[in-house]
């Protein structure tokens, strides 16, 4: 191998270069179709079968469907874990898949249970449906989001925005969905007379089933249809009533009564029609959405994972801005959200950073070599070495997000050690036998970096892009450094500058009389002295390892106290009756040692790692500094309805819109006792003391209101609550089983011996961990 490489290769210096540089413009070209995110997006493959039990409280429901249904669906191949809640009149049922897995082929297996298992579940519950979550698609998340404004009804808009604002945007690739919500769905209402059905002999269940059976699509399997020599696809097979054809649309269609047929007590046949009388309303509201206070048409762009969002972004404003000109009179559009904006704002932190580096690593080189020649190698091999590294990201599908650049940023200084090492040598000596070093010291590095590929799936998804793209990048340094420098390095004639002697200097300058040394060629006297900074760091260094090698037991006791000693991890009392539990407890374990001794031996013994082990906490993590944004979350008691959280919310909506400092403040109501609003500060106002004033007279105006609890928060300072809530407990015991009446029982029989211990006053049963007791009293 050595006999090999030592050999120039066939191929001439030119041939090599252009072959690297063709390449390197491939690379190049592939830079905008790389995926631009700011976090990863990966995700275990999975799905959640979710139905609903109307008027059924939590426990029945566990025991009558989710049960049978997770018991079903544990027969899924491939199933890593599964996952339950029921609630009342709700269940859903969360499965995790193994990496391997084909997610296609889970669905049909878990629809084909589902079907199986529907007739025996009890009535009353609704067909379960299959929501997916493939690898590569995980948080569905819109990335911008557009408010539609008109002089006209909610309904209205939003069917103009679906007919002609929805399916222009859809046209463009990239996009993987489009929502559009704000507007309160239209409903069909039947009211009848309860006399006359008593009458007749016919119930509200009569009706609904009637109703039911009417519009019912009944699933019949699936058919596989050829399409190619090696490409099948399967389509889905549904019995459509005669009634009905497949653009049926219940929400555009009118609703005739006349054509369902409802079952009389003696059997005979009557019309819907009959019985009802049928109009069209809104349906009542179950939350609310506005943005500044404002009732408005929300469209939401969610991209696809392989898409670069910051040139989608730039595409989809090109196409709203096209839109906008040929809107009806009084129609507006505005840009809501644009997560782009911050992940724009991000990359360039990184991006800065990473140019950073490679200017302070470059700056060394030329400190060190003073040769323009030798930077101009490493910056165009640094160069090549990366435009190639790209081809490997797109072919193997890798995102540009912030795992994966601050892997590009750490593998700067290795690729450029190779190109140093492999220069260096082949100035010197003229062949390539170096790179069986470099190889191995890559390996080494290559090595350690793949076992993050073995690690918890959970832990790989965030950090395999890191790997992958550090391992690219040495991969394809080695290719450089073997063939590339080399070849450069003859094409322009570098040649390895004669080593200065340190006692007889070769720069000898003649001075004139009354001539300065600083005025005759100064360029000339710095470079002289820049090429002995190498020698003096060599003689410092010689003079360090003379030292550390006198005093190495002294050093070795010195390192091992730094790093410390884990004397304060031991127990305070050693149980047991030996002899070797009496001596400690006669010694380390008295009190004396463990109030006067103790302190000063852990500090003393201790080092670092007593800082880390007990300052750091397992799990902690710091986060981004990300947007100013001010939260305030609302709750109202249990019995409360949606109207009253409704009308508590807009009066402090009312008191935001005075602020021009404000740039918007979102507001959702999610439920009758809890609604939040997010305020976002305009870019002059961020740093300034506004946001804390706001926050100060936000809570005056919270205590003002009454009505509800409050919390504000934001601002990393601390936050305003005047919740009452009552604490559950700062400690938990879980419990597992598979018969949930089983599991209540010994819960019971735990807390019982609980609160026999004096020290205990109280203990709480619940499915869900809550550090607050929850409000069931109405009032």
């Amino acid at each position: 191998m050595e006999s090999e490489i030592n050999k120039s290769p066939k191929a001439s210096a030119f041939t090599l270069i252009v072959a690297f540089v063709c390449v390197a413009l491939v690379g190049l070209a592939l830079v905008p179709l790389l995926p631009v995110k700011l976090n990863p997006s990966r995700t275990l493959p999975g799905f959640t079968v979710r139905f609903s039990m109307p008027g059924t409280s939590a426990r029945v429901v566990e025991m009558t469907a989710t049960s049978k249904l997770e018991a079903m669906l544990a027969r899924v191949k491939g199933i890593r874990g599964i996952y339950s809640t029921s609630g009342n009149g709700w269940g859903s049922i969360s499965v995790n898949l193994d990496k391997h897995v084909d997610a296609a082929v889970a669905r049909f297996e878990a629809s084909t249970i589902i079907r199986q298992t529907w007739p025996e579940l009890p009535d009353g519950v609704s067909y379960p449906y299959i929501q997916m979550q493939s690898p590569g698609q995980g948080s569905q998340s819109p990335f911008m989001t557009f408010t539609i404004n008109a002089p006209a009804t909610p309904v209205l808009i939003q069917r103009y925005a679906e007919e002609h604002i929805k399916t222009r945007l859809a046209q463009l690739s990239g996009i993987y969905k489009i929502n559009l919500s704000g507007a309160t769905p239209m409903e069909w209402r039947l009211e009848y007379d309860s006399e006359q059905l008593r009458t007749l002999g016919i119930s509200t269940d009569d009706i609904r089933e009637a109703v039911r059976l009417h519009y019912q699509k009944e699933f019949m399997g699936t058919y596989d249809v050829e399409q190619g020599a090696s490409d099948r696809q399967w389509i889905r097979l549904a019995l459509v009533p005669e009634s009905e054809n497949k653009d049926f649309e219940p929400e555009s269609r009118d609703f005739d009564a006349g054509r369902i047929q409802v079952k009389m007590k003696d059997g005979r046949m009557i019309g819907l029609n009959e019985l009802v009388k049928v109009s069209r309303v809104e349906e009542q509201p179950q939350s609310y959405y506005r943005i500044n206070g404002l009732n408005s048409i929300y469209l939401s762009v969610v991209a696809e994972e392989t898409a670069n969002q910051l040139a989608l972004s730039k595409e989809v404003k090109a196409y709203m801005d096209g839109i906008r000109s040929q809107l009806p009179a009084g129609y507006e559009i505005h840009t809501g959200y644009d997560a782009t904006e911050f992940i724009r704002e991000e990359l360039n932190r990184i991006y800065l950073r990473t140019g950073v580096t490679v200017a302070i690593l470059l700056l060394f080189v030329l400190l060190i070599t003073f040769s323009p020649e030798y930077l101009f190698l490493i910056v165009v091999s640094l160069s090549v070495n990366m435009a190639i590294a790209v081809i490997f990201y797109y072919a193997f599908g890798l995102e540009m997000q912030l795992y994966s650049l601050a892997g590009i940023t750490v593998s700067l200084n290795l690729v450029i050690d190779n190109t140093i090492v492999m220069s260096d040598h082949y100035l010197r000596r003229g062949n390539r036998k170096v790179f069986m070093s470099v190889l191995a010291a890559t390996l080494t590095t290559i090595g350690a970096l793949v076992i993050i590929f073995f690690l918890d799936e959970k832990i790989r998804l965030n950090l395999q892009d890191f790997a992958a793209v550090v391992i690219i990048n040495l991969g394809v340094s080695l290719l450089v450094a073997l063939f590339f420098v080399p070849s450069l390095i003859d094409k322009i004639g570098l040649e390895r500058r004669k080593r200065i002697s340190p006692s007889k200097p070769k720069l000898k300058l003649k001075l004139k009389s009354g001539q300065r040394m600083g005025s005759v060629r100064p360029f000339m006297w710095i470079r002289s002295k820049m090429r002995r900074v190498p020698v003096y760091f060599s003689r410092f260094y010689r003079w360090l390892i003379r030292v550390l090698c006198r005093w190495r037991v002294a050093v070795c006791i010195l390192l091992l106290l730094a790093f410390g000693l884990p004397v304060f991890l031991l127990p305070e009392k050693m149980e047991g009756d030996g002899k070797w539990a009496e001596v400690y407890n006669k010694t380390l374990g008295t009190s004396t040692y463990k109030e006067k001794v103790k302190p000063v031996v852990d500090k003393a013994l201790g080092g670092t790692l007593r800082l880390f082990v007990q300052k750091v906490y397992e799990g902690s993590y710091f986060t981004r500094n990300e947007e100013v944004v001010l939260h305030a979350n609302a709750n109202l008691p249990n019995g409360s309805t949606l109207e009253q959280m409704n009308a508590l919310v807009k009066k402090m909506e009312t008191y935001l819109s005075g602020f021009k400092e404000i740039r918007q403040f979102q507001t959702s109501v999610e439920s009758a006792r809890r609604a939040s609003i997010h305020i976002y500060f305009t870019k002059e106002h961020q740093k300034s003391g506004f946001p804390y004033t706001l926050k100060a007279n936000m809570i005056g105006k919270a205590l003002q209101l009454g009505g509800g609890d409050w919390s504000i928060y934001g601002l990393q300072d601390q936050g305003f609550s005047n919740n009452v809530r009552e604490n559950a407990g700062s400690f938990r015991v879980k419990m597992y089983g598979y018969n949930y009446d089983e599991l209540y029982a010994q819960a019971e029989k735990l807390k019982e011996k609980l609160l026999s211990h004096r020290r205990i006053r109280e203990v709480t049963i619940g499915s869900d961990f809550s550090w607050w007791k929850d409000d069931y009293t109405e009032f």
